[in-house]
């Protein structure tokens, strides 16, 4: 599928008049191009002036530089409207252009979706932070295991437990205003991470979000939400691959900046570490 489409699809932060646009796109893209923004506008119930300012959201000069990529794409794909994870009995040529589209857009979306500076003031939350509590479940919690062992190497100290009630029994017993919770929930509806939060938010605790969901009830009363993406499809979701990826392309955008800003105490840190582990392989022999 082509990027251009994976991006409409995926999409969450549509509002009611750009979800139908987008839907216009994925179903009728050959219409789009051989039509006016205004017959388009039409067609969709909407503007012409609204299809003007989606093509400007998708990243376009305008509606013309829209067209020329939907074109591109409907060259590109052979289905257009095939929004399936993975059909039975499909060739490998198909998997595996389904699933680089998939992951090429990550880039872009999470780009789109989130504003340098809230980056930036992420990772000052980090800096600042004594100690940061880390949290989610199920795929989520692979991220989170991510970010204790990306930001414990380099020195911080960072705390996450995957069994729920020695997470929070810890966070009551040690945490202060001066440390971090940074949670991560894909559907941003997840029970434990939603409590995670909250209890966060009790202790006086500063808050990051990493969600797909930026409406949910998650996004609420917190300091930074950083926007990820998935994948939506017509059928069952096998594996929420595409959230995932995002989520740990998140992560490494925060610990990139962190190290850039803390270069030489990481290295040292970083090399200390390579040291300590080459001696103690040494011993062995």
């Amino acid at each position: 599928m082509n990027s251009l489409f994976v991006r409409l699809s995926s999409e969450k932060n549509f509002t009611t008049s750009e979800r139908k646009i987008a839907n216009f796109f994925l179903e009728k893209p050959q219409l789009v191009i051989d039509a006016t923004a205004e017959k388009i506008g039409k067609l969709t119930q909407t503007s012409s002036s609204a299809i003007v300012r989606f093509a400007k959201k998708m990243g376009y000069t305008g509606f013309p530089a829209m067209k020329l990529d939907v074109a591109v794409a409907i060259k590109n794909t052979q289905n257009t409207h095939d929004l399936t994870e993975v059909e039975a009995d499909e060739s490998f040529a198909n998997i595996l252009e389904k699933t680089s589209a998939r992951f090429k857009i990550i880039p872009d979306v999470i780009a789109t979706q989130n504003a340098t500076e809230d980056f930036s003031q992420a990772t000052s939350l980090i800096e600042n932070a004594r100690h940061i509590f880390v949290y989610g479940v199920t795929a989520s919690s692979l991220v989170a295991q991510d970010i204790q062992q990306k930001f414990t190497r380099i020195g911080l100290d960072v705390i996450y437990h995957a069994d729920f009630h020695q997470m929070i029994t810890t966070m009551q017993a040690t945490a202060t205003k001066q440390d971090l919770s940074i949670v991560i929930s894909e559907s941003g509806r997840t029970f434990e991470a939603l409590n995670f939060k909250k209890i966060s938010n009790d202790l006086g605790l500063k808050v990051i979000v990493l969600t797909n969901e930026t409406n949910s009830e998650m996004t609420q009363d917190c300091d930074i939400v950083l926007t990820t993406t998935s994948q939506q499809f017509d059928k069952v979701r096998f594996a929420s691959t595409t959230g995932l990826l995002s989520q740990l392309y998140v992560v490494d955008i925060l610990f990139y900046a962190y190290i850039s800003k803390h270069y030489e105490d990481s290295q040292k840190k970083v090399e200390a570490t390579r040291l300590r582990i080459n001696k103690l392989y040494d011993q062995r022999h």
